[in-house]
């Protein structure tokens, strides 16, 4: 239906909203993130990994995505699309 038309925007959302808690290297309010979406990352747990190191470097580091895309365009409910960033 309508509603589910822009699925796929949705899920850009979803991504971009974990994306930018990894940019910002907040490491627990991607963990909450986690939690409260049970968007299943790709390596999560090594993006955990990669976020605690940083918290405890003595230099700062910046993290920038320079890409994102989705292998289609989620139209319907029972769709299902691989997102890359």
């Amino acid at each position: 239906g309508v509603a589910d038309s822009k699925i796929y925007e949705s899920i850009e959302v979803l991504d971009k909203r974990g994306m930018r808690l990894i940019e910002a290297q907040d490491t627990r309010g991607f963990q909450a993130y986690l939690a409260e979406t049970g968007n299943t990352i790709c390596g999560r747990h090594p993006i955990g990994v990669l976020l605690n190191a940083l918290d405890h470097a003595s230099s700062k580091f910046g993290l920038h995505f320079t890409k994102y895309a989705q292998s289609g365009a989620v139209t319907s409910r029972g769709g299902s699309s691989v997102s890359y960033a």
